[in-house]
Order: C-alpha cells, then structure tokens, then sequence
C-alpha cells in the first residue's frame, strides 16, 4: 500500500487544535500544584501542547522541530496556558469535562504523530509507535517537570493503549478517507478505548501480577496436596479484579461474646497481592516457605 504526502496532509489548524487543547491541559494540571508559579504553568503548559511534538520530529529527524520553526505553535501555547490561569478555578470543578479533554489530547497528538510519519515516507508500523510515543510524549515530560512518577508506567486505565489504538486507526484509515474525518475517527476510537477504564474497570496487564498468581496457585496446590496448609485456609477466593486472595472458615458460632478478650483470633496468612515497595507481603513469605519446603524435599 503506497500512501502519498498529498492525500496525507493535515490543515494547520489541526495541529493548533492539537497544541491548544494539549496546553490547556498542561495550565489546568499546573494550577493543581499550589507551588507553581508563572513560568510553570508557561512551562507544563508547553510541555504539553508540543512537547510529544518534539520527541516525534527528532525521533523522525525533522529539525529543528515544528513547534520552534513555526511561530503559531508557540502563540498558540501561550493563549492556551493565559486561558487556563485565567479560569483554573472554573476548570478544575470540570471533573467530567477535563477527563474528555485529557482523551482528546491523547488521540490528537497520536493522528498528528502519525501523520507527520507517513509524510516522511516511514513504514506503517514504526510509524504507529511514533504516534503513540508522541500521544503520550508531553504528558511523560510533564510528570517528570513535576517530579512524579509517569503515570504510564503504572498500573492504571488504558491511556497508552488508547494511543496505540488512535495510531493504529489514523494509520489504517489514511489512505481511504479525508485526514480531517480520519483525525476525528481515529480521536473517537482512542476516546472509546480509554472509556473501557472506569466503564469497563479495564486496566493494562501487569506481569508481576499474572506471576504472583501463578506462584500462588502452586504453592497452594503444593501445601493442600501435603496437608501443611494454615489452619482456617479454606480455598483460593475467586479471581476479583486485582484481588487473589484466600478465604478463612469462619466460626460456627454466630453469637457474639460477652467479653472481647475470649473473641478467636484470625490470622490472614494469604492476602491480596500488592505491588510492595522493597518488601514482601506475608503472602509472599508464605509462598517461598512453601518452594522453599518443595526444593528440600526434592
């Protein structure tokens, strides 16, 4: 399939839009910090109105970049950060309306990341990742301006996903329809993707997860086969979410006690999993008792 520039070509207007709703954003995420001052909401304001723009054309080669050849990027940025400091207050109480606007950022930045690829005559494939790189791109620079961990890294809703999809839609889509209506086809598709979050509860994979899970499931098979399970341990609870836990028999008495002391004590040896920050969880400790007894004995 041969995709030429001329059919590929974005209006200008598009890739202000894209800055534009991109530096509103970054001016309504500084005005959350209440130790930013001017030249910070300016500076997360261009962050992310063209700062995944940046990453994308010098991974592409194109320099200097767009957003410091061509001046309207630039007074486009600063519009946008004067309006967000001018009605953070206003903006901040739009829950709703800043996540759509969040969504449009991600699927906007993905088609012009693409776009600008194929322009440069790059395969269909790199030219995707390009698009996702640059989805994203301004809103990893600014985690990393604010000194926070990238919200991408971690577990959390579909947004890089949502950007490969937008990518992966403009791509497709380029060489059969207008770039104005794929643009908006594949915004939608990125916004729909994203959606599946808090509708769906859809969060991306974690392999450390799917790998305690499967260490947990041995290590009971192992201790239910010899009988060393821990008193009270019923069978593994079924799979809730992000949840692997066990279930406890609980005492046949309903009535409750007269006094507190004389209650039985549980102990929860199995618990659900948590990512853990530089130490196990007793869950964990159990489970390499367990490999630990099996290693022993073989």
């Amino acid at each position: 399939m041969t995709i030429t520039p001329d059919l590929l070509e974005l209006p200008i207007y598009v890739n202000l839009i894209a800055v534009f709703v991109g530096a509103l954003g970054g001016a309504i995420r500084a005005g959350e910090d209440e130790h930013t001052d001017l030249v910070g909401v300016l500076t997360l304001s261009a962050a992310m109105g063209f700062g995944g723009g940046i990453i994308r054309d010098v991974l592409l080669g194109n320099l200097p970049p767009a957003a410091i050849r061509t001046p309207e990027y630039l007074l486009t940025a600063a519009v946008a950060a004067a309006i967000g400091m001018g009605f953070v207050y206003y903006l901040r109480k739009l829950g709703r309306f800043l996540w759509w606007l969040d969504s449009m950022i991600v699927g906007l930045f993905a088609c012009v990341g693409v776009n600008t690829a194929l322009l440069k005559e790059v395969n269909v494939l790199p030219a995707v990742i390009i698009g996702t790189i640059a989805s994203v791109g301004g809103l990893m620079l600014c985690d990393m301006l604010q000194g926070r961990a990238s919200s991408i890294m971690y577990v959390g809703p579909p947004n890089a996903i949502a950007g490969l999809a937008g990518a992966a839609t403009y791509a497709i889509l380029a060489s059969f329809t207008d770039p104005v209506v794929t643009t908006a086809i594949a915004t939608a598709v990125t916004v729909l993707v994203r959606l599946s979050g808090p509708l769906l509860h859809v969060t991306v994979p974690q392999p450390r997860k799917h790998a305690y899970e499967l260490r947990l499931r041995k290590a009971f098979s192992r201790a239910r086969e010899e009988g060393t399970l821990p008193e009270g341990v019923a069978d593994l609870a079924p799979g809730t979410g992000s949840l692997a836990a066990v279930t406890v028999a609980t005492s046949p008495d309903p009535e409750p006690l007269d006094d507190e002391d004389d209650a039985p004590t549980e102990v929860l040896i199995l618990d659900e999993y948590s990512p853990g920050l530089g130490h196990a969880s007793p869950s964990e400790e159990w489970i390499a008792s367990v490999e630990e007894d099996g290693t022993e004995r073989e």
